[in-house]
Order: structure tokens, then sequence, then C-alpha cells
């Protein structure tokens, strides 16, 4: 319906046009003299360039875009280049180009603007820069440029949308924060599993032959010289702590801040080496599975970066059945939410004899906990399962040590 609405407002222009210029001819033939006819002779190039640019097809203009790159991290710099081109060198007085940015990109004042203004005249080609400064994360999707046009009388005004598409993704903030475990867990009664084992040369458990690519230091002297052979320290094994991300997908103000802290979170517990899973509590139950690495990392990363609020309520019924089921699982499960409900209360406290439980409650900078929330921290402690409130700005102080419940 716009397009047929647009279309008649510029037939009618034209028509219009066409009526001022018969005009100004009438009124050249009738009245004569120098004067009318120089009105007539000045009138008519702006009568006939605005017809010409009335029928010049400005979709011929073909628009290329250029990012710095796909992927980002928030609060980085982004720096794009338009390109426009165009097959016929129609003298095109102006032209103004414009980046239709993502609704969740916004510039500021220190930007290079999406907009650009170029009188082209004959040229083919024309380019600009722009910038968007301090992203935010998610996933962005750009897909229009826009160019617009116009003749010196104002009456025709031409505008087109090409369609290009292209997706960034922005990487959530991640600080650099130390995790341990204060209990190691070592091989010898411990249920058999697929985690890893690490040596731990503090401990010898035993003596064995020598082998080739045992280390100088590991053979014990004393059995050497009682066997007349080297001997070789055996060490205990100690298992790797396996850590499962649970994050809490409901709305609040501090959706964000909670997915900065996992974020680091994550990046501190890939650090160490341990394997990690992640689990997301949205309208369904997204998961990861335990795996260790930078890939793992980067896996988790792209999850967050697209993670929006959703309600969880169904999905942690689903983890649930599924902790049931398994009879808990054997990696440490570390909770993080920005909403703290007794309902959740009540179904951490049912699985805490289940498994190795963990809550972080991430609060916004200078946000004070309600007498509620006090409460039901303080009910999950005694219970046994280590909650605590974080807030934004002190991240780094929640993972001095974290402790195998």
């Amino acid at each position: 319906m716009k397009d047929i609405l647009r279309s008649l407002k510029s037939i009618w222009k034209l028509i219009l046009l066409l009526l001022l210029t018969a005009l100004a001819f009438c009124y050249a033939m009738f009245q004569g003299g120098f004067v009318s006819w120089f009105l007539f002779y000045a009138f008519l190039p702006f009568a006939v360039y605005s017809i010409l640019l009335a029928v010049y097809p400005l979709q011929t203009f073909r628009a290329a875009r250029t990012l710095s790159k796909d992927q980002f991290s928030a609060g980085e710099i982004l720096k794009g280049e338009i390109t426009l081109e165009r097959p016929f060198p129609f003298p095109l007085i102006y032209i103004i180009a414009e980046e239709c940015l993502p609704s969740g990109l916004k510039q500021t004042a220190a930007d290079q603007p999406a907009r650009k203004l170029f009188i082209l005249g004959f040229r083919r080609k024309a380019v600009f820069t722009y910038t968007v400064q301090s992203m935010k994360r998610g996933e962005h999707h750009f897909s229009r440029i826009r160019i617009k046009t116009g003749d010196l009388l104002g009456l025709f005004e031409k505008e087109v949308t090409m369609k290009t598409d292209k997706t960034i993704l922005v990487y959530p903030t991640a600080f650099s924060m130390g995790y341990r475990h204060s209990k190691p867990q070592y091989e010898q009664g411990a249920s058999a599993s697929s985690q890893r084992y690490i040596k731990d040369t503090t401990m010898a458990s035993g003596i064995r032959e020598y082998q080739p690519g045992d280390r100088m230091a590991w053979i014990d002297w004393k059995a050497t010289a009682k066997r007349d052979s080297f001997m070789t320290k055996e060490f205990e094994q100690t298992r790797t702590h396996d850590a499962m991300l649970i994050m809490d997908q409901q709305a609040s103000d501090s959706f964000e801040p909670m997915i900065t802290f996992t974020a680091s979170l994550a990046k501190a517990i890939i650090k160490t080496g341990a394997p990690l899973g992640f689990i997301l509590l949205g309208t369904e139950l997204d998961t990861t599975p335990v795996q260790p690495g930078e890939k793992q990392l980067q896996t988790i990363f792209r999850k967050l970066a697209r993670v929006n609020p959703e309600p969880s309520s169904a999905s942690f019924s689903i983890w649930e059945e599924r902790m049931a089921s398994q009879g808990g699982y054997r990696s440490s499960n570390l909770f993080i939410v920005s909403v703290l409900t007794m309902e959740l209360v009540r179904k951490l406290e049912h699985r805490a004899s289940y498994s190795d439980l963990k809550l972080y409650f991430i609060r916004k900078k200078n946000q004070l906990l309600t007498q509620e929330e006090e409460v039901l921290l303080d009910r999950l402690n005694k219970r046994g399962i280590a909650a605590e409130a974080v807030s934004e700005g002190f991240f780094d102080q929640a993972l001095e040590e974290v402790k195998s419940l």
C-alpha cells in the first residue's frame, strides 16, 4: 500500500512540474520581452533535471559493507566502511548514504556518524566510514543501507534501501580472576568416572622399576641402592575437578552483570585446565556437555553472547528430573542467578545431598539486598549450600577461593 501511495505521489509531482513548465512557457509567449523569456529559460534546466531525476533508476546503485572484524568483545570499537557504486554517471547533485544500524547498536557524539552527505556529480563511486564505540553484548544483524537524493526544486526525493546482510557477535566482558579448589580428590577410594587425572608429585604411593621418560627427580635412591637397579616413585593421581555452570535466564536489572560474571567464572575455570559444562535455564534446558579447553570456552561465550531473558521454571524442573535419574552429577554445580526466590531455594535444598552445590546471587553495583534475600541466603548456607551475594564491581573477590563442598 505504501509503495502505491508513493508512486501516486511521484506521478502527481511530475504532472505538477510539467504544468509549471507549461505555464512558464505560456507566460513568456503572451508576455514577451527579455524578462519573461529569461525566467522561462532559467527555469527550464531545473525542470528538465527534475524530470530526468524522476525517471532515473536509483536501484542501479550497488552497496558493499566492510567491518573491521566479525567477533568483538563488549566495549570494543567497531569500524565500518560503506562503498557505493553505480554503472551510469548520471549527474546527481547530492546523495545521502546511511548505514541502518541494528537496534542493539547506538552511536555516541564521539563516533563517526553512520550517515554521510556526498556532492556526487558524475562520480560513480562514493566511500565513507563510521564507528560504533562501546558495543553491547549480543548478536547484531546488519541488513540495510539506505541512499537518498533529490532535485533543487524539492519536488522529487528518491530513496532506495539495499539489502546487505552481515552478522557480528559481541562477546560479554570477562574479567581475569583466580579459581581453585581447596580440597584435592584422589584416585584411591573414588568411584570410576570419565574424568581426567594428573599426578600429584607431593604424595608418593609406591615404587616401580624405572621406565624411559621418567624424570630423574622421581627416582627413589634408597630403593635403587637396595635392589641394584633404578626404581621410580609412583604418585597419587589427583582427579581434575569438573564444574557445571548453571545460569538462570530470568529477567532482572542484574541480568547483564550476571552474564559478565558467568563469562569471567567460565574463563577462570577453563584456565585451570578443569573440564567445564554449561546449562542455561530458560524456556528450554540448553546443555553444553563437560569438556576442557579453549574450544569449550568459545562455545560457552557464543551462547552467552546470544542469550536473552526467558522464564526458567519449566527447564528447572527438567534439570531436577535429570539430577534424580542420574543420582546427581559428579561435577560441582555452580548456580548463577540474578533472581532469588523461595521456590529456587527449596529446589536446591532438595538436591543438596545428591551433588556439590554453590550459588552466586548477582546484584547490580550499589544494589542492596532485601531482608527476604538475606534470609534466603542464610537459609542455604545453614543447609550446607555455599551461597553468597556478589555485587557488580567485586566479581574478583567472589573467586578468591571456591571450596569443594
